[in-house]
């Protein structure tokens, strides 16, 4: 048995998480809003025959932060306290757009929170050019298992010119190290990328 793959993704609206999703699993995961509620702020994302819930918390805006993280908190302790580590939460992917180009102390603070309960992986979404924003990024959020890059799909530009997609590749494999044991397969069974 692989096992179950939970991943928990979270981050502002319009940071891209959705799209990552798709590009990175198999059968459009996102794509098609059947996401069942388990909180107010979470959603969580099944496709049948693939071995991986996406547990996508709607977007962290500032306003009601607290209570987003709070409702998460509360899903991720209650999920920890089952007997069977299928229902735990594995791996949390905190996505920053790269065009923010800043680290908000919501950040900091949840990357904390979840750092107790699972390795936080940081994607810094629609990458260009990084110019030291991942070593900031690194320095801030100093719980992070790893910090990543990555451009989930192609980008044209005004030129012509046309910007592929990077790091996804990266992603799932720094991911599938940082996965516990029993549920790495189901990881790697789930993606597409790899």
């Amino acid at each position: 048995d692989r096992g179950n793959a939970n991943v928990l993704i979270v981050g502002s609206t319009g940071v891209g998480k959705s799209t990552l999703v798709n590009e990175i699993f198999q059968g459009k995961m996102a794509k098609s809003g059947d996401g069942v509620p388990v909180t107010h702020g979470v959603h969580a994302y099944t496709k049948k025959g693939i071995p991986l819930t996406i547990f996508d918390s709607r977007g962290l805006e500032l306003e009601d932060f607290d209570t987003t993280k709070e409702e998460l908190l509360d899903e991720v302790r209650s999920r920890r306290k089952k007997n069977d580590s299928k229902d735990h939460i594995h791996v949390a992917w905190l996505c920053i757009s790269e065009d923010s180009r800043r680290v908000e102390e919501a950040h900091r603070h949840l990357a904390r929170d979840l750092s107790k309960f699972m390795p936080v992986v940081v994607v810094i979404t629609k990458s260009r050019a990084d110019n030291g924003f991942r070593a900031t990024v690194q320095k801030m959020i100093p719980e992070a298992r790893n910090v990543l890059g990555v451009r989930a799909i192609a980008e044209k530009y005004d030129d012509g010119h046309v910007s592929q997609p990077m790091g996804l590749e990266d992603l799932v494999e720094l991911t599938t190290e940082v996965f516990p044991e029993g549920h790495r397969r189901a990881f790697v069974a789930a993606q597409k990328v790899d």
